[in-house]
């Protein structure tokens, strides 16, 4: 008998092996402000690109200036850490002698993060 409820245990739990797991959905950053969005690719346009390349496929007028869509293309970049990297990367006078105030930070972050794609590869240097 004891054989028998050993043997049933061990079907029931290798039956359940077998069944589906559910998968717990994936969830996605909130959309950015569509408004806000366009702030900041106008704020690009003006701004940066003399440096970077702001739009998809465009290369940096300076070599040494990434692409948005590289920056934003980041592993484990998020909105609030580029926002957070805008304001702060800048702010070295000897190199840039350029400063991004925080409204300005969340309106290019919420613009860039939309550059990301699932399929992006780092161009080969």
């Amino acid at each position: 008998m004891r054989k028998i409820a050993i043997f049933s245990a061990a079907f029931a739990l290798g039956l359940a092996a077998c069944q589906p797991v559910e998968e717990r959905p994936v969830t996605a950053a909130p959309a950015p402000d569509p408004a806000l969005v366009k702030q900041g690719a106008d704020l690009a346009d003006a701004l940066c690109s003399g440096c970077h390349a702001v739009k998809p496929g465009e290369i940096s007028p300076n070599p040494n200036s990434p692409s948005f869509e590289m920056v934003a293309n980041a592993r484990g970049l998020t909105q609030d850490t580029l926002g957070s990297f805008l304001r702060n990367s800048h702010n070295f006078p000897e190199r840039m002698n350029f400063e991004v105030a925080e409204e300005d930070g969340e309106a290019l972050a919420a613009y860039m993060i939309t550059l990301r794609r699932e399929d992006y590869q780092q161009p080969i240097e």
